[in-house]
């Protein structure tokens, strides 16, 4: 069986942030950890436009170049928009989810994505008030619990 993995934009930065802080490192060996397994045929990883919009908005364009590189040679499938997306998000906004997070949730679920992966604690938190599909993890939960 073929488990469906989304990254929210900061996964795909982390590999690029500060790697001396010790959970950031500890995060970004989880992310990469995770890429060696979608060689496999159990894992594959799903981006959408809201990575695209999002990663858009760096302004950081050394670090932006490198993200983008990385995204583009580790997910598969890019997921097409649609208005039942943006009222999935809306719902999940009355449940106190920032839109864009929201959004982001609303990817997974339409598209029946098992893993939404964030290092937004927040986030995390905030998707436990929805009843959701979609189990949204930190990558260091993901790698010692499901790989």
């Amino acid at each position: 069986m073929i488990r469906k993995i989304y990254l929210d934009t900061c996964c795909y930065n982390r590999p690029f942030d500060n790697l001396l802080d010790g959970k950031i490192r500890l995060e970004a060996e989880a992310i990469l950890s995770l890429c060696t397994e979608l060689d496999g045929n159990d894992f594959k990883l799903f981006t959408s436009r809201m990575v695209d919009y999002e990663l858009g908005k760096m302004k950081n364009l050394d670090k932006k170049e490198k993200v983008l590189v990385f995204r583009n040679s580790i997910a598969s499938v890019h997921l097409s928009h649609s208005g039942e997306i943006e009222r999935i998000a809306s719902d999940l906004e009355n449940l106190g989810i920032k839109f864009l997070d929201a959004l982001h949730i609303a990817y997974c679920e339409y598209y029946r994505i098992s893993y939404l992966l964030t290092t937004d604690k927040i986030l995390i938190n905030a998707s436990k008030r929805a009843n959701l599909f979609t189990n949204v993890v930190n990558p260091l939960f993901f790698v010692m619990e499901v790989l």
